[in-house]
């Protein structure tokens, strides 16, 4: 490939947990909520479209996020659109707090870009690079990974806050399917991993930190998601219950637990972080999905 976005610089998030630190931690788990696999939610029935660009392009989900203490404490937006480039998209997640939360945590922001090329068969996404940026009091953190079909790597670069940078290489496993969170989200979603069953457990590639190779996703059988249902006051898009576990460090939750919700259209419509410090459970909820055009008008 002759050309590719430009990289933005990198940086890496602190270890001290803090209120701010919680932001971070909140909208990454949100993310890793987004972007875990979704698909058509029937129980019997397997479909796989052999263009993902006409299912997805234009897609925009908007989201509420709150936790017990306030229900509306920011917002988040995942996005596919084209780029300035022929044969790459961007797929993104933006999230941002709101209100006295914003003051308290100064206007604490966090994007996750990822680059992407389309198969040669046109089912499914391959990651190119990916960008994470992190920002509050005016200053502005990132990571990145790139991935190197060429070479056969995957180099990893944070730079820390005090302006210090490292550097980490992985090699690429021939026929290995690689992915990271956003394009593992409209991989799973258009069928690419096989029929949907609820009950079931799969073991999904992904690739977003060095060493870390797969992400473990359990489809709840009827009777938990038929119990998990009445407990909601919003019953109506919430068809399908699934369950997975993340490092806990990643999320500072005593388990590393996330649940979520999928609606009939396989689109995420509520998830939830389990016990996180200090903080308890911690939601994000759909309410808005929309398709924007080449031309920039907006269809729902």
């Amino acid at each position: 490939m002759s050309k590719r976005p430009e990289r933005s610089r990198v940086d890496f998030i602190s270890s001290s947990f803090t209120r701010r630190e919680w932001f971070r931690i909140f909208f990454g788990s949100i993310g890793l909520w987004i972007a875990a696999p979704r698909q058509k939610i029937l129980a019997t029935h397997h479909w796989a479209s052999h263009s993902i660009l006409e299912r997805f392009l234009g897609e925009e989900l908007h989201y509420q996020l709150g936790f017990w203490l306030l229900q509306k404490c920011g917002e988040a937006r995942t996005l596919l659109t084209r780029t300035e480039y022929p044969y790459i998209l961007r797929a993104s997640l933006e999230g941002k707090t709101l209100g006295v939360v914003d003051v308290l945590v100064g206007q604490y922001r966090f994007s996750y870009t990822s680059f992407v090329t389309v198969s040669r068969t046109g089912d499914r996404f391959r990651p190119h690079h990916f960008d994470l940026s992190v920002g509050h009091l005016g200053k502005e953190r990132h990571t990145t990974a790139t991935f190197d079909y060429d070479k056969g790597e995957i180099r990893f670069k944070r730079t820390f806050k005090d302006g210090r940078s490292k550097e980490e290489v992985q090699p690429m496993d021939r026929g290995t399917i690689y992915e990271d969170y956003m394009t593992l989200f409209y991989n799973f979603r258009n069928g690419c991993y096989g029929p949907f069953k609820r009950g079931a457990t799969y073991r999904l590639p992904i690739h977003v930190h060095k060493g870390m190779k797969s992400l473990e996703v359990k489809i709840a059988p009827s009777a938990v998601e038929e119990e998990k249902r009445r407990q909601e006051k919003i019953k109506d898009g919430k068809d399908l219950f699934l369950r997975f576990r993340v490092n806990r460090e990643d999320v500072s939750s005593k388990t590393g637990d996330i649940e979520g919700w999928l609606s009939s259209e396989a689109v995420p419509v509520k998830g939830t972080i389990k016990d996180v410090i200090f903080f308890g459970d911690l939601w994000g909820e759909l309410v808005d999905r929309r398709f924007v055009n080449k031309e920039g008008s907006v269809s729902t």
